[in-house]
C-alpha cells in the first residue's frame, strides 16, 4: 500500500472512530437523562459519518476511474471502522429515542 492510500485509510479509521465515539458519548448522554444533548451530539456524529462516507465514495470513485487501489489489511480495517460506526449511529438514534419516551412517561 503506497503512501497515499495508507494516508486515506488513516484518515478514513479517524473520523469513522469519532463518529462511533461521538455516538457512544449521545447513549451515555441519554442515559443520564441529557436527552437534548444527546440529539446534538448525534447531529454532530451524522455529520462526522458523512464526512467518513465521502472519503469512501472519493476512493471508490478513483478506483473506478482507474486509479490502483491495493487490497490490504489497512483497507479491509478502514472500512470496518466506516461500517462499525454507521451501525452504532443508527443503533444511537434508536437508542436516544427509547430514553426520551422514558423520560416523557416517567414525567
Amino acid at each position: 500500500m503506497d503512501e497515499k492510500q495508507l494516508e486515506k485509510a488513516m484518515q478514513l479509521i479517524a473520523v469513522a472512530g469519532n463518529a462511533k465515539s461521538m455516538a457512544i458519548t449521545a447513549m451515555n448522554q441519554a442515559e443520564a437523562g441529557q436527552i437534548e444533548q444527546a440529539q446534538q451530539t448525534l447531529v454532530e456524529a451524522k455529520k462526522s459519518l458523512h464526512e467518513a462516507h465521502s472519503i469512501q465514495t472519493a476512493w471508490m470513485t478513483a478506483e473506478m476511474n482507474g486509479e490502483k487501489v491495493e487490497k490490504t489489511i489497512m483497507l479491509i480495517h478502514s472500512q470496518d471502522h466506516f461500517m462499525s460506526a454507521d451501525i452504532m449511529l443508527t443503533v444511537a438514534e434508536k437508542v436516544i429515542k427509547l430514553h426520551q419516551e422514558l423520560v416523557t412517561l416517567k414525567g
